[in-house]
Order: C-alpha cells, then structure tokens, then sequence
C-alpha cells in the first residue's frame, strides 16, 4: 500500500490543506455509519419483529449486547488509535462492520442476530468515528470546530437519505432484508482499503502544520479564536493533557455523565422511535421520514452548534442542546400522528444535532490532542453501559404495558441530569509538569 510522499501532500496543500480530504472521508464514512446502523437499528429491529415475530426485549437484546461489548472495548480501541493511529484502525472498522453485515444476512435465529449486531456495532463505534475523529483533532487547532462539524454532517445526511432507502429496500416487494443486509457487507469491505488510504494520521509526518499553517506560532493556537469554554479571551497556552491527568479532574467525570446521559437518551429513541411510531399506524416508510425529519433538523442545528461552540463557552452549549434534546424526548411516547411526530422530530433534532459536535470539540479543548482517543475511549464506557440498559429497560417495560410511555418519563430526569453535569463542567488548567508529548498514548 502506496503512501503519498511529503511533497506530494506539500503540493496538495497549494490547492487545498490535505486535513480537508480527510474531513470530506469522514463524513462520507460517517453518513454510511449513520444510515445503515445507528439510523437504521428501528429499521432493523421493526423487519426483524415481521419475520422472525421474536419480542422487543430479545430484539432490543441485541443492541445491548452490541454496547455491552462496546464498555468493554471502547477504553482499547481509544488507546490502540493513539498508539497505531487512526489509519489501521479505520481500515479494521470498515472491515469489522461489513463482516457484521454479511452475518446479518444470513441469519437463521437468535444467536446469529445478537453476532450480527455484536460485530457491525463494535466496529462502527471503535473502528470508525473515534479514529476519524482522533485524526482531525490532529489536523486542525483553530479550524477544529469548522472541520469537526463539517464531518459529523454525515450522521444527518446518513440519516436523512439512507435510512429511508433502507426501509424501502427490506420490503419484501422490493430487495429484501437480506439481499439489502449482503449488499451493505460487500460495500464496506470493497471501500474499507481506499478509505483508510485517504486518512492520515498526522500532518507533521509529511512536513505540515495543522489548519495548513506556515508558522509554528499559528498552529500552537487553540481551536477557539473567540472565547475559551470558560468564557475568556483564548491565549496559546492550550491544555494537553493525558488520560491519567484527564481523568483527575472534575470536568472528565461531569463530561463523562453528561455527554453519556444524553446519549443513552438518544439510544434509546434510536432503537424505539421506528417500532413506536409503527404501534400507532404510521406506516415503516413514513416511519423513517420521521427520522429524516430528525436528521434534516440536526444538520443545520450542527452547523449553528460548531459556530456557536468556537465563540461561546462550549459547556454552556452542549448544556443547551442536551436540555433541547431531553425536552423533545419526554414527549416522544405521546406522539399519535404523522403531524405530531414531525413536530417532535424538529424539535428533537435541534437538540441531538447541536449536541454531537459540541461533544466532541469540547473534549478537544478541554484536555488536548495529546491522548485524545484515549480519553475518549475510556469516557465512553459509561456511555455504553447506560446505552444497554436504557434501552432494553425500555423493550421489557413495552413487553410488559405494551406502552413506551412510562419507561420514557422514567428516563426522562436521567437526561435532565445529563444537562447539568455538562453545564458543570470547566476547562481545566494546564499541568504544570509531567508533559511528555512524544508519548500520546500515554496513561
């Protein structure tokens, strides 16, 4: 496998900084990702329900087997990308997630579901996202939260064009779930190769400096050109922190919770809002409109979140999005019509969409480049923990009431929670030793 040499990137950088050919692979990645698991476990769940008439808790099963292992692996996989690079771990993810697809296809029963599921989830939370992610963090300082929301623009466009695809698509009339299944699984393997050779790990192994800059003075700068997250003037002096110094201050575990809280929250729609939506009539198809409804509306809400975080404190912003997401949530289950449910989708996806880029950036800013992927990893095993029980804890009070309205006014106050813990959070202070920067995966 080929590698571009410095000065063919130098010379790419004259037209346009290489860190935005990564940007563009990321959303790309992150659209495919977004439409045909995250946006689509309704899709999923709903047609596996028809064929196989198996319960919402052995269905919902699945997914929280998926975060079970995704708590258990997430903290590696953070550590591996810093210490490989984001590079393998793209071209493993890819793999891992068409493999998981291809299994889908062929299933039989219970067992060979929970597998499927197990694997295309686990490689699209570890081996996707969080590399992609870790690599812009390393490309760009002061454009970090332009380049960060530009790529994070594919989880609405996934959701906005595929998910309704894919609903067409696993009608019997048309393809069929498992036709549809194999063909996403060749898909990600045929694209898992010339992906990952678009990803770069770091602009200072080919002789550039992050955002395209000429002076080092420039890309010592910090992502903010405005305010800090603590709502002063931005200086050079940008935390760096890593996982062991992270996770010493209060803003990791106030980050952890609330950024974890809203996501179990959105989990937890994620796997029900297609089967709720279809309890009440609404047809599947009309179902995954609404979830394009959602999807349209975050993508402009992330837009306006990734301005917005790089000029105010970034915790004040995730705060308000989280509230906005949480709000939205708490009437979800009383959602009866077609009219109402896009009520509700805009709303909720103004929420949900200013929330994925300020968690991300936040991270960025608050601890650094450093041990970016590390952090992040370790942070995410509560997440997925609340990311297993919410929802299935949803499913078996379903089964039970055949109503999704008590389970969702219990988890309600769980993201109001979620809110606060982000609004908590400040930026914390350099260290005054221990910096060790050739060393980025270091506890």
């Amino acid at each position: 496998m080929s590698t571009p040499s410095r000065t063919e990137l130098q010379g790419r950088r004259g037209r346009l900084f290489y860190g935005w050919w990564i940007v563009w692979a990321a959303l790309f990645v992150t659209a495919l990702i977004s439409g045909s698991v995250w946006g689509a476990t309704g899709i999923w769940l709903k047609t596996m329900e028809s064929h196989f008439r198996w319960t919402r808790t052995q269905l919902t099963g699945a997914f929280a087997l998926a975060q079970l292992e995704g708590s258990i692996v997430g903290p590696l996989a953070g550590y591996v990308v810093d210490r490989l690079g984001p590079r393998i771990m793209v071209l493993v993810g890819l793999l891992v997630v068409g493999t998981g697809f291809i299994i889908l296809s062929r299933t039989t029963n219970l067992v060979l579901f929970y597998l499927a599921f197990a694997v295309f989830m686990v490689g699209a939370s570890t081996g996707t996202w969080l590399p992609m992610t870790t690599a812009l963090n390393s490309w760009f300082n002061r454009k970090k939260g332009t380049a960060i929301a530009l790529s994070g623009e594919g989880n609405y466009l996934g959701g906005l064009l595929l998910v309704p695809l894919l609903a067409w698509a696993v009608s019997p009339d048309h393809f069929g779930w498992q036709t549809t299944a194999l063909g996403l699984g060749i898909l990600f393997l045929a694209l898992a190769v010339p992906v990952s050779r678009i990803v770069r790990d770091r602009p200072e192994d080919y002789g550039l400096l992050p955002d395209g800059d000429q002076s080092p003075s420039l890309s010592a700068e910090p992502a903010d050109v405005g305010q800090t997250g603590e709502g002063s003037p931005a200086t050079a002096d940008m935390v760096s922190l890593t996982a062991r110094q992270a996770m010493r201050t209060s803003a990791f575990w106030y980050l952890t919770f609330g950024i974890a809280f809203s996501a179990m929250i959105n989990q937890t729609l994620g796997v029900h809002l297609v089967p709720m939506l279809t309890d009440q009539g609404i047809s599947l198809q009309n179902a995954a409109y609404i979830w394009s409804v959602i999807m349209g509306a975050g993508m402009v809400a992330s837009l306006v979140a990734g301005y917005v975080g790089d000029r105010a404190p970034k915790n004040v912003a995730l705060a308000v999005s989280v509230a906005i997401q949480v709000f939205a949530f708490a009437f979800a289950a009383q959602v009866h019509s077609f009219s109402t449910a896009v009520l509700f989708a805009i709303f909720y996806g103004i929420g949900f969409g200013g929330r994925i880029p300020l968690s991300v950036s936040i991270r960025a800013e608050y601890f650094g480049p450093r041990a970016f992927a590390t952090i992040t990893g370790i942070s995410m095993a509560p997440m997925f923990l609340l990311q297993l029980v919410a929802p299935l804890f949803a499913a078996a009070m379903f089964d039970t009431r055949q109503s999704y309205v008590l389970p969702f006014a219990i988890l309600t106050p769980l993201g109001v929670l979620g809110a606060l813990c982000c609004l908590a959070a400040r930026r914390p202070a350099a260290p005054a030793t221990g910096r060790s920067p050739h060393n980025p995966g270091a506890l």
